[in-house]
């Protein structure tokens, strides 16, 4: 099917096909001065394939401009990624998001965030909030921008390489304002650290800011993992056992793909490129005995007729692509994590499946949007009960994962499911109603890449909407240009790191100010 894309050589908007070769589904683009050009968008045609047709409701939008913020398709995100700085703590160097990388400084004042806030709250149903940098945790305002959003009825979620948790005071008062947090970790080998992040120490600090955040109660966490084939692919199970380990406060980890976006002059490391579905093969390596089938992360917001009925909650990733996040559950079995489907009769996909077809008679049923109420409200709760137990018994092994006897061990099954479905949190529902411990979630995210026109964000069908200092020039009153240091500064770079102190004191000697990493 033909479709659009940018042109990787001049940036323009150019007819664009998938074509599938060797096992592999490739984007093939049309340009007319440029010529003909290919990527790879999948290493494996039949993952790529079982993902899509789990999602019969994607609609390919024609005449997409790829330019989301110009968008006048109405289309609410379900999340709202926030730069909030691109100042940073340890600027990575595989990093594209930091002040060195950019050229410029962006740290916007409050009322900035007022007014996207007070947007995002307007929308219906309420998106959650993703903050990222640089590193959030730099701003000394980091927890009154939460509070704000908060204060907005809007979900709140953190993304930071963990450094200052390390301190256990400022980690409480982070754990206090209840955002949740997503901590960058990239496993238990200080050498992945040395060249990811250019410091082999980083890794106790970030074992320090984890024991606190768990210490201190958290409950709200996650993993986010840069992996490469022939990097630290190795390391994945020991990875799983870690969190396992942590699965008291631990819910999940999200894997991104090391895509290379820097020079060879700042890091000599080049990463075969990948797709999700090498992230995917990594995981179910873990697992040689059991299949592990990966699903789409909006395949749930799909059963939006089936979810509607039982609750209010929009579910997370509605609307997204099926080839771009992908998601799986792991269940505790007290020892170690196990694949879902070893607790299935079937594979997951042909649970979904089931799913998207009672979905579609509840679609019938339903007429109208929202929540059902009344008695009607009741009548149609009770069906899809009904409609989860017939799953239920159909998919699941049952007396290898419930709780109960015979007909209890349904009522646990179903109460499960419905809670899974409705957003509840997955630890208390498996810890009440399975003989299991806990469920962890495995989430996909597509390859980072350096886009031509940084105005431009690809996105038909996205499920969030990024606001930071690339994506519009309504936010370049927030960049300050970089600037050199003065003459007879004594400075031999272009920044300068905090910690250094006879970099402060030059500094202090002569009034720069500029971004914070010697050069």
């Amino acid at each position: 099917m033909v479709n659009r894309g940018l042109c990787p050589v001049c940036g323009d908007l150019v007819l664009a096909e998938r074509e599938e070769r060797d096992g592999r589904v490739l984007l093939v683009k049309h340009c007319p001065r440029c010529g003909r050009s290919e990527v790879l968008v999948s290493s494996d045609a039949e993952r790529y394939r079982a993902k899509r047709g789990l999602d019969a409701e994607h609609e390919e939008p024609r005449g997409c401009a790829l330019n989301c913020l110009t968008c006048t398709r109405k289309k609410s995100p379900g999340f709202v990624f926030v730069d909030i700085t691109n100042r940073c703590n340890a600027n990575c160097p595989i990093c594209i998001n930091n002040t060195p990388a950019m050229g410029f400084l962006f740290e916007p004042p409050l009322d900035y965030f007022e007014k996207v806030f007070r947007f995002c709250a307007s929308l219906d149903p309420k998106p959650a909030v993703q903050l990222f940098g640089g590193e959030p945790t730099v701003r000394r305002d980091l927890l009154d921008i939460i509070a704000m959003a908060r204060s907005y009825g809007l979900p709140t979620r953190v993304v930071t390489n963990g450094l200052r948790l390390a301190d256990e005071d400022y980690c409480r008062r982070l754990v206090e304002s209840r955002a949740t947090v997503l901590i960058a970790y990239d496993g238990a080998n200080p050498r992945i650290y040395g060249v990811l992040r250019g410091n082999e120490k980083y890794l106790e600090t970030k074992r320090q800011a984890l024991d606190n955040l768990r210490k201190l109660g958290a409950r709200k966490v996650a993993l986010m993992t840069c992996v490469a084939w022939g990097f630290n692919d190795e390391e994945m199970p020991e990875l799983l056992r870690f969190c396992h380990d942590r699965r008291d406060f631990i819910r999940g980890v999200y894997f991104m793909p090391l895509a290379e976006t820097w020079s060879p002059e700042v890091l000599d490391l080049h990463p075969p490129r990948m797709t999700t579905e090498d992230i995917e093969h990594m995981v179910a390596a873990c697992y040689p005995d059991t299949p592990v089938s990966f699903v789409p992360a909006g395949v749930i917001g799909g059963l939006h007729s089936l979810l509607g009925v039982l609750t209010d909650k929009r579910p997370p990733f509605a609307g997204a692509h099926p080839n771009c996040e992908s998601m799986y559950l792991l269940l505790s079995d007290g020892e170690r994590y196990l694949p879902v489907e070893h607790f299935l009769k079937g594979s997951i996909n042909d649970a979904f499946a089931d799913l998207i077809k009672v979905n579609e008679r509840f679609a019938a049923l339903r007429g109208g949007q929202g929540k059902p109420r009344g008695l009607r409200g009741a009548y149609l709760r009770l069906r899809a009960l009904l409609a989860l137990t017939g799953l239920a018994r159909r998919h699941l092994r049952v007396a290898a994962l419930m709780h109960g006897r015979g007909l209890g061990k349904v009522w646990h099954t179903v109460r499960l499911l419905a809670g899974l479905l409705t957003g509840g949190r997955s630890g208390e529902l498996a810890r009440r109603h399975t003989r299991w411990g806990d469920v962890f979630q495995i989430g996909t995210l597509p390859e980072r890449v350096r886009l031509l026109r940084p105005r431009r964000r690809p996105g038909p069908h996205c499920a969030g909407l990024r606001m930071g200092p690339v994506q519009d020039a309504r936010y370049a009153p927030h960049r300050r240009p970089l600037r050199g240091p003065p003459s007879g500064s004594g400075l031999r770079g272009v920044a300068v790191h905090p910690s250094s102190p006879t970099a402060r004191r030059a500094l202090a000697r002569t009034g720069w100010h500029g971004p914070r990493r010697v050069l």
